[in-house]
Parts: C-alpha cells; sequence; structure tokens
C-alpha cells in the first residue's frame, strides 16, 4: 500500500498553493493508495476528514500534522488526532511527552533545510525516522542527514512535503499490508514495517528543471539580487537559495 505520508494544502498551511481536492487528485494521478495531511501546527478535524473521503473514496486519507517546535526544527506526527494538544512553537518536550503518553509516532522533517545543526533538545524526542527525501530535501542536506541518522541510530523515511499536486508521490513508504486509520499508521512507522520508494521519472525531471533555475539564479545573483529579490520575482524556494547562494548541491536526493 502506497503512502505519501506528507503533505499540505491551502485550507490550514498557508505556505500550499493548492486546494485539498486538487491534493487528491495529484495522489490518485501518481497512483497513490493513501494519503496524510500533516498540515503546519493544525489538525483536520473528524468531520472535515470524512467530507474529504467521501468525495475521493479510492484514496485512504488520515490525519498527521506537523509542528514546528521551540527550538526551530520542524517534526510530523501520527496517530494523535487531539488537535488541544499540539501548538506551534511547543516545547519539545512537552512535545515528547504528548507522543509518548499517546503512543504516537514522529519523524524529523527536512533536517539541515534551514542551518547546519539539528536542536539537541528535538533529538531527545522519541522519534521514529528521519526525512531522507522530499521536495523539501536537497543534496546538501545528504550527507550530515546520514551521520545524524548512524549516530542516534535512527530509521530513514520518505515522503513528498509536496505544498501542490504535481509533487504528490514524488517520494513516500509502501506498507506490506493495508492501513485503515492513524493507529495503525503510527504503529508500523514505529515498527519500520515499510519501503521508500522514489517516482525517479519525475525526480529526473524536476532535476534538469532545477537547472535552468539554478542558471537563472546565479546569473541574478552576479547582477546584485538579493535573495528574498530573487524569490519574490521568480518564485524560487528561499532555502533553496540560500543553499545555492553558499555554493551548496541544490538538486533533489536520489534514493534507491
Amino acid at each position: 500500500m502506497r503512502f505519501d505520508l506528507h503533505t499540505h494544502t491551502n485550507r490550514y498551511s498557508g505556505c500550499a498553493r493548492a486546494t485539498p481536492e486538487e491534493m487528491m487528485a495529484g495522489a490518485i494521478e501518481q497512483s497513490l493508495d493513501g494519503v496524510v495531511i500533516t498540515e503546519h501546527d493544525t489538525l483536520w478535524s473528524e468531520a472535515e476528514i470524512e467530507e474529504l473521503r467521501k468525495v475521493f473514496p479510492q484514496l485512504m486519507i488520515l490525519r498527521g500534522i506537523e509542528v514546528h517546535t521551540a527550538t526551530g526544527e520542524d517534526i510530523v506526527v501520527f496517530g494523535i488526532t487531539d488537535s488541544s494538544l499540539f501548538h506551534r512553537y511547543m516545547e519539545d518536550a512537552i512535545l515528547g511527552k504528548i507522543i509518548e503518553e499517546y503512543q504516537g509516532a514522529a519523524i524529523l522533517a527536512h533536517p539541515y533545510r534551514y542551518r547546519n545543526l539539528v536542536s539537541p533538545e528535538s533529538l531527545k524526542l522519541p522519534l521514529h525516522g528521519v526525512e531522507i527525501a522530499s521536495s523539501n530535501i536537497r543534496q546538501y542536506m545528504q550527507e550530515p542527514t546520514s551521520r545524524l541518522m548512524r549516530k542516534h541510530g535512527l530509521r530513514p523515511i520518505a515522503s513528498s512535503d509536496a505544498h501542490w499536486p504535481d509533487n504528490m508521490g514524488l517520494y513516500g513508504v509502501e506498507f506490506p499490508y493495508a492501513i485503515t486509520d492513524e493507529r495503525q499508521l503510527a504503529m508500523a512507522i514505529q515498527e519500520g514495517d515499510y519501503q521508500i520508494f522514489m517516482n525517479a521519472p519525475r525526480v529526473k525531471q524536476i532535476n534538469t528543471e532545477l537547472e535552468n533555475e539554478i542558471s537563472l539564479a546565479r546569473r541574478l545573483m552576479s547582477q546584485g539580487y538579493s535573495t528574498y529579490e530573487i524569490r519574490d520575482l521568480c518564485g524560487f524556494s528561499l532555502s533553496m537559495l540560500t543553499a545555492l547562494r553558499a555554493g551548496q548541491e541544490v538538486n533533489l536526493i536520489t534514493v534507491p
């Protein structure tokens, strides 16, 4: 059963560019079996998710949440559906207690995306995986992430972190059995009972398109444009532009 574990919609994620319906249509186009909607610091209600499920009965649509903690890390949490437990900038230690008490699963999202370290407080969380590939993970993040996993004995996981339909199913996981609810999803992630997959043709296409973006961004940088000006002019990712200015590799990751 193919799942995209980390996705956003414009209902609750201000950075997302598409409606829930557009995102689910993208998931179907990419032959996904399931999707977890993980808005920033907001958990969908049961009524909302049921309404969306009625429109897309061919998909298993589940709820999760991406929490931005007080120490600046992004933690995607699965299996806990009480929205009152979460809020933006919550203390890592409090989040950790909630994950343990409610037997949720948690993954560290796109480490090293914005800075060259991971918060020690976040590493004390009961983490069940670390994202090694997504639409927001670039090559410069690969080696430090590998070192982090080796040092702390953390398991790799992948997702699209899609903010628009074209990126749905770019990366994800395949479970060897049917996942039918949030509790079962959390248990499968806790056990590492999945295989990572990648949409290789799409990743290759994006990396080819990136060459043109990189060329344009470098040209504008050489002309004195600031990182924010280039972002506003071209719509390029701020994290990508910052890494590019630092001389880092910004192509998407290729996974086996």
